[in-house]
């Protein structure tokens, strides 16, 4: 009775993981280790008559301690092959708790390891150690070594360093895929409906007979997508607020003054309005020669922008061309309706090629494979950082390998819906990637600073900046309480080994010879990437997890509201670029636009895209924090996202137009989509 009264005193709970073959048929041992040496016996881990150890299963063992067995310390477990297997030698683990049942107590042991036939696995509870604190260093090196083997680095000239082929454990779970496919054959059921049903375009308003009420609904943007205010809204609020600066002066490449601008300023000067911080401009200058589909045009315009009396943005000056000539006119609100409306159409063809290649794509997608692939290459899964981030890197290698693939590959959805083409994409994604700095870029204040649009004063309806500053901050006090758990001064992160292989890895040369990211913008020192401080730590965390989550939902989830109805956000034009300002009229506006078939392709992919798959923004998919010191990290982080989303709702309710992109609850942990 006492031997059956222990056994059930006693348990452990396994939980195996959901990847693809993780599960196993061997035999599992375990032997508990205690904090005065006691240890038990060899335990197998078998319950009569039942298949243990399958896909996402959670598995109870009651177990037999010794009377003299006190608080466990670590847990040793190996798997032995048995004779005859229908599954993998191979294991994952997500989890073990051990569970004593007279206490009410338990422990938990994050595993989150590939098990190996016939190797013993140490793990500790929680599980979270710097890598000058692990007392199973030479095991937490041989993880780090079989890693490299598998998250091998691609180099390919003029293109971000990627991974070269998909690991296991990066692959879609079978409920992510189940709910992606569903999604996909909804959207696709309904675009074969619309293109049986929709009339060819004879007037704009026959673009509006492709939306349907439950799915490819309407866009907000056909309301507006004509008006002036709209216009300066969506370099505010829309796919990509990133360029809109305050202006200073005129720049000299922009031929305007105030005898141009007379029709529009009434009565101001532009002086006034650089005094009055009321003037703005954007400059795609980035554009400049990139390469584009050869047969249609590419332009890249700089827009003049001011604050009207009743604080909207409004568009007072376009040039589509970055030099000043005979064939780059000036286009003004005053113009021709049409053929202002056409100007206003190139310009944010010019901005879609630049969301989609950089915002989107580059600086968000490739850009943080390579700071993960790094991450994986150098960082134990027991190192307090990779706790932090896994939840944050969810799916992020699978998206990418399955876009590649299916949207910007030779011939793909790319080449066949925008003016860019996938020759263009990449050109513009390794030049703004080369641009990109983890030190200004990264840092959204400093980011605003420079633009000089961080001032709340200053476009008061920049609601993108307002609630993307509020989660940034939310993110470097979580990131900052978090970091203060494990690194109780800088000589700690400096002597952090793998911190700084990261930081170096990320820093060098994107050479195979040197093995390196090659993203500039973190502390060098001795040639290499470096981190010197905790302060240094906490900003370049909270970049790489604001990039992940924040910076990934306002480019991706407003896409089908800008890009569904073409005339809105066009990413192609089918007649010549402006070059003069002859009078326009509707049918050369039906023209310019894609015809129906590259329409509802383009729906029907934003309007995927644009789904909301995963969880809320602190809502985590997986728990890897159980370190009882860091879990009120993240209560509070979870607390304060609360208040951020109670703040933008209260907001939203004053405005004719709710910005709710950015809203926690509508913000994904990872970049999963």
């Amino acid at each position: 009775m006492g031997l059956q009264q222990s056994r059930l005193n006693n348990a452990l709970q396994i939980r195996t993981g959901d990847q693809r073959e993780s599960s196993t048929d061997s035999n599992v041992y375990v032997i508990l280790h205690d904090t005065s040496e006691t240890k038990s016996e060899r335990i197998l881990l078998d319950n009569w008559c039942r298949n243990d150890f399958k896909i996402g299963a959670l598995d109870t063992f009651n177990i037999k301690l010794p009377d003299s067995f006190t608080e466990v310390s670590k847990i040793e477990i190996w798997t032995e092959p048995c004779s005859f297997e229908l599954t993998s030698s191979n294991w994952y683990i997500d989890t073990i708790k051990f569970v004593r049942r007279f206490r009410g107590e338990s422990v938990m042991f994050p595993v989150f390891r590939w098990i190996k036939p016939n190797l013993h696995y140490y793990i500790h509870p929680w599980d979270t150690f710097l890598p000058q604190n692990d007392p199973d260093e030479k095991q937490r090196e041989g993880e780090i070594d079989q890693k490299r083997e598998i998250y091998k680095m691609k180099y390919a000239e003029g293109a971000p360093v990627l991974c070269e082929s998909l690991p296991i454990d990066e692959e879609f779970s079978a409920k992510y895929m189940w709910n992606m496919l569903t999604n996909k054959l909804d959207v696709i059921l309904r675009g074969i409906y619309t293109r049986i049903i929709a009339d060819s375009w004879k007037t704009l308003d026959d673009l509006t007979n492709v939306y349907h009420e439950e799915k490819l609904t309407e866009p907000e943007s056909v309301k507006f997508w004509r008006e002036d205010t709209w216009f300066g809204y969506q370099r505010l609020n829309g796919c990509n607020p990133t360029v809109i600066t305050l202006c200073e002066e005129i720049p000299s490449k922009l031929g305007v003054d105030d005898e141009v601008l007379k029709p529009v300023l009434k009565g101001e000067t532009l002086e006034d309005l650089i005094k009055k911080k009321r003037l703005f401009y954007t400059d795609l200058e980035i554009l400049e020669g990139i390469t584009h589909r050869e047969d249609l045009d590419m332009c890249a315009p700089i827009g003049l922008f001011m604050l009207n009396s009743e604080d909207d943005l409004v568009p007072i000056a376009l040039q589509l061309k970055q030099q000043k000539g005979p064939d780059n006119p000036i286009f003004l609100p005053t113009d021709d309706h049409y053929l202002w409306t056409l100007a206003k159409m190139w310009y944010n063809l010019a901005d879609s090629s630049f969301h989609q290649s950089l915002v989107h794509l580059g600086l968000t997608h490739l850009l943080m494979e390579g700071v993960i692939l790094a991450m994986h290459r150098n960082i134990s899964v027991s190192h307090p950082l990779y706790k932090l981030l896994a939840p944050h890197t969810l799916f992020l290698l699978a998206i990418n390998s399955r876009g590649f693939k299916k949207l910007v590959s030779p011939g793909g959805w790319v080449d066949k819906t925008m003016t860019i083409g996938i020759e263009g994409m990449f050109q513009l994604i390794y030049k703004g990637v080369q641009l990109w700095d983890f030190s200004i870029d990264g840092n959204l204040p400093k980011e605003f600073a420079r633009r000089k649009v961080d001032d709340p004063k200053v476009l008061p309806k920049y609601y993108f900046r307002d609630d993307s500053l509020a989660l940034y901050n939310c993110i470097l006090k979580y990131v900052s309480n978090y970091i203060d758990v494990y690194y109780e001064a800088d000589s700690d992160v400096i002597e952090d080994w793998e911190l700084q292989n990261w930081a170096e890895c990320i820093s060098k040369e994107p050479k195979p010879e040197d093995g390196g990211i090659g993203i500039k913008g973190l502390p060098i020192k001795d040639g290499k990437g470096h981190i010197p401080s905790k302060e240094e730590l906490k900003l370049f965390i909270t970049t790489v997890l604001f990039t992940c989550s924040v910076s990934h939902a306002h480019a991706n989830f407003l896409q089908y509201e800008e890009y569904a109805f073409p005339a809105n956000y066009p990413s192609m034009i089918r007649t010549p670029l402006l070059k003069d300002k002859n009078p326009r009229q509707e049918e050369d506006l039906i023209a310019a636009l894609p015809d129906k078939a590259t329409t509802l392709d383009v729906m029907a992919i934003t309007s995927l895209l644009s789904a909301k798959t995963t969880k809320s923004l602190g809502d985590f998919e997986t728990q890897y924090i159980y370190d009882p010191k860091a879990v009120p990290c993240v209560k509070k982080f979870q607390i304060n996202l609360k208040a951020i989303s109670d703040n933008i709702r209260k907001r939203n309710k004053t405005l004719a137009k709710a910005y709710n992109v950015l809203d926690p609850v509508n913000i994904p942990n990872a970049i999963s989509i």
